[in-house]
C-alpha cells in the first residue's frame, strides 16, 4: 500500500490514491482494476479509508490485478475524531457492510451472520479440479419481480428460481449478448420466462414473469413450494442472442419441473456440459426472505469424477436459502460448493431488476397489427394502453398517435 506525497490540491498529508498490491506479487504498478465498492475519506488534516473488500482466500485473491482507489471521489468527510494517519485501517472482512456501518458510527451487524446481503454474482474457476463456478445472491431481484407481478407464493418460487438461473448463466455474457429461458408446461403457471443481459461491465440486468402470476398450489409432502406441479410437463427453451449472427436456440424436455434440475438437464443434453445447479427462493406471506443459487460446470477435458465430487458436496450443502437467510454471501455459496478446490477469480458483478422495454419497441409491436386494425382501434377508443409483460410499465397512445402509426405504415 502506498500514498502519494501530496494530492491534486497540492496539500500534503493526504494522498490521492491507495494502491492495494496483489497478494503474492509484491509491488507491481502495471494493472489497475476497479474493485473497491466504497471509500469513505478525507479532510485536509486526517485520512481514513474503509476498503469494502469481501473475503477471499490467498489463491482466489492472487488472480486479481492491483486494486486502485481514487480518493478524489469523496463521499463523506472523515470523522475528526480520527486525527492521525496512523489510524488507517484496511482489512478483509466477510461482510463488506460491517466496515461501512462502523465507520459511519452506527451499530454494525455481527460479522459472518449478516442478513440482507446485497445482490451480487461472483464467478471463478478451478482448473486443477476441472470446473468453473458462479454463485449469487438475488434476493432483491426476486423481491422486485414478485412485487411488480403480484406473484403468488408458488409462482414466486418458480419465477424466482428461473430468473436467478438466468442471472447466473448471464455472468458469462460479453458485450451485447443476452440469454433467455422460457419454460412452457402443462401446470397452472402455463409458462414462465426470464432473461439476463449486461447493463455494463459491472452490472447484469435480469427480469422474469409468469403467464398466470396468481396460480398457486398447496405445499408438497416435504413442506416445500410445489414448483414441479405448478410447472407440469413440457419443455425448456434457451435462447442466446449474440452481437452478430443468428441467435442460438436449444429446446429440451423438462426433467422434473423443479427449475434447477431442468437447467442442469439443458446444459448436459443441449450444450454437453455436465453441471451441478442449486437454486432457491425462501418466501412467506410477508414476501421474499432470501434467494440465490450456484452453478458449477465441468471444464473441457475434465475427469467425470469432478462431477461426482461436485454432486456429493451439493448433497452435503445446507439449503441455499437457509445459508443466505443466516448471512452467507455469494463467496460463502461459492466455497460451499467448490469445497477445498483452489479457485481462480474471474469476475464480480452486481445484479438487479431491469427491463428492455421502450416506447419505440411498443410502437413496433403496434405497427405489426396492420394499418386497418390501428385505424379501428383509434375509432373505438380515445386511448390505447400497452403494458410490458416483464416490468408492468404502461405505455399510453392517444387516438391521434395511433392514426399517425397507421399513416406511417401505409406510407411505408
Amino acid at each position: 500500500m502506498g500514498f502519494d506525497d501530496g494530492n491534486a490540491y497540492r496539500r500534503n498529508g493526504v494522498g490521492d490514491c491507495v494502491r492495494i498490491m496483489r497478494v503474492s506479487a509484491g509491488i507491481n504498478d502495471d494493472g489497475v482494476a476497479r474493485f473497491a465498492r466504497v471509500v469513505k475519506c478525507v479532510d485536509d488534516c486526517a485520512f481514513a479509508a474503509v476498503l469494502h473488500r469481501p473475503y477471499f482466500d490467498a489463491e482466489l485473491a492472487r488472480e486479481f490485478c492491483d486494486r486502485f482507489i481514487d480518493l478524489r471521489q469523496r463521499l463523506t468527510a472523515v470523522d475528526l475524531r480520527i486525527a492521525f494517519t496512523e489510524q488507517i485501517e484496511i482489512r478483509s472482512v466477510d461482510d463488506e457492510h460491517a466496515h461501512a456501518l462502523a465507520f459511519a458510527g452506527r451499530k454494525r451487524r455481527p460479522w459472518g451472520k449478516t442478513a440482507g446481503m446485497p445482490d451480487l454474482l461472483i464467478s471463478a474457476s478451478a482448473p486443477e479440479a476441472g470446473f468453473s463456478i458462479v454463485a449469487g445472491i438475488t434476493t432483491d431481484l426476486v423481491r422486485e419481480t414478485q412485487a411488480r407481478h403480484e406473484l403468488s407464493p408458488t409462482a414466486t418460487a418458480a419465477v424466482g428460481r428461473l430468473v436467478t438461473g438466468a442471472a447466473l448463466l448471464g455472468a458469462g455474457l460479453k458485450g451485447r449478448e443476452r440469454i433467455s429461458l422460457q419454460i412452457s408446461g402443462s401446470g397452472p403457471l402455463r409458462s414462465i420466462v426470464a432473461d439476463a443481459w449486461l447493463l455494463d461491465d459491472e452490472r447484469i440486468g435480469a427480469r422474469g414473469f409468469a403467464k398466470v402470476p396468481h396460480a398457486d398450489l398447496p405445499l408438497n409432502e416435504r413442506g416445500k413450494f410445489d414448483v414441479a406441479a405448478a410447472v407440469g410437463h413440457g419443455s425448456m427453451q434457451v435462447t442466446k442472442s449474440h452481437e452478430a449472427g443468428q441467435p442460438y436456440v436449444g429446446i429440451v424436455p423438462l426433467h422434473s419441473g423443479e427449475i434447477a434440475e431442468d437447467i442442469a438437464s439443458y446444459l448436459v443434453n443441449s450444450e454437453q456440459i455436465p453441471s451441478v445447479v442449486a437454486l432457491g427462493v425462501l418466501a412467506d406471506p410477508n414476501g421474499v426472505k432470501a434467494a440465490g443459487g450456484v452453478i458449477a460446470q465441468l471444464l473441457p477435458g475434465a475427469d467425470e469424477r469432478a462431477v461426482a465430487a461436485l454432486e456429493e458436496r451439493a448433497l452435503l450443502m445446507p439449503p441455499i436459502t437457509k445459508m443466505i437467510a443466516e448471512g452467507s454471501d455469494a463467496h460463502a455459496l461459492l466455497h460451499a460448493l467448490a469445497g477445498p478446490a483452489q479457485l481462480r477469480a474471474h469476475r464480480t458483478v452486481d445484479v438487479r431488476f431491469a427491463c428492455r422495454c421502450t416506447r419505440e419497441k411498443v410502437e413496433t409491436a403496434l405497427l405489426g397489427l396492420g394499418a386497418d386494425e390501428l385505424r379501428k382501434m383509434a375509432r373505438e377508443r380515445t386511448e390505447t394502453e400497452a403494458t410490458c409483460e416483464f416490468c408492468k410499465k404502461m405505455y399510453v397512445f392517444t387516438s391521434d398517435e395511433v392514426v399517425e402509426l397507421a399513416t406511417r405504415l401505409r406510407k411505408a
